[in-house]
């Protein structure tokens, strides 16, 4: 797609487009050449502009579930943003959403989401700590409980055999909020009990997209808490609430 045929699609100008489309690159969510632009995650093998690395590859292997994820947003709904580097990705991604609402649980978040979107953007507030963006704490948890959330978006860093979803930060898990749906994405999830603290259970949530890296004894464990199977493209697997 074209600058310019970017400027008309959003009503900006070019230069507004120009300057995004920098920031996504140095994101590395997409790569311009000649006027144009496309995304890093594309499905062809056929046309690869840079080599790939362990970190190219994670990248776009998170942006393929960041995208599948928006898939699952519509226009109208209030949405919790839950602080992680795949949440994040979706952000740019939603921006042809009408009229969302956001809750943002990170500030380098909401820095991004000003870039993208003109709607309701909120803070949870709460506490930082050791130099972080994300806010945690009584004031964030209570901030997102007494909110109406349409879908809430989250990162699992961890499963474990009994299909309970493990976040890395205990203060991240305690602010994890019960929502109309809930979406948990993950790449390359820890898979044991030990990994970080429990924010929901695999029966509970109603979708999640992760890379195709988990083993069967894990696949299993997600079917039996009532989670259909589907292969996405670029190696996602989708599990949907049946």
């Amino acid at each position: 797609m074209s600058v310019e045929e970017l400027s008309q699609a959003f009503d900006v100008s070019v230069v507004t487009i120009r300057s995004d489309l920098t920031y996504l690159e140095q994101q590395r969510y997409l790569l311009r050449s000649f006027g144009k632009a496309r995304y890093l995650a594309q499905k062809s093998g056929d046309d690869i502009l840079v080599s790939a690395s362990d970190s190219a590859t994670r990248k776009a292997s998170e942006t393929m579930i960041a995208r599948i994820a928006v898939e699952n947003v519509g226009d109208h709904e209030a949405l919790m943003l839950g602080a992680s580097e795949i949440v994040h990705k979706m952000v740019p991604f939603l921006s042809d959403r009408a009229n969302l609402s956001l809750l943002v649980q990170d500030l380098a978040m909401a820095h991004t989401a000003q870039r993208f979107f003109h709607c309701e953007l909120l803070l949870t507030g709460g506490r930082l700590e050791n130099g972080g963006t994300a806010m945690t704490g009584p004031d964030a948890e209570a901030s997102v409980a007494r909110r109406s959330i349409d879908v809430c978006l989250l990162q699992a860093s961890g499963l474990d055999r009994d299909g309970n979803l493990l976040a890395a930060d205990p203060a991240l898990a305690r602010v994890a909020h019960a929502a109309e749906r809930t979406i948990v994405l993950a790449y390359q999830p820890l898979l044991d009990e030990c990994s970080g603290e429990v924010f929901a259970s695999a029966a509970d949530i109603d979708m999640l997209l992760i890379d195709e890296g988990i083993d069967p004894p894990t696949i299993d464990t997600m079917t039996r808490h009532g989670l259909k199977l589907e292969r996405r493209d670029s190696g996602v697997l989708e599990f949907r609430r049946a």
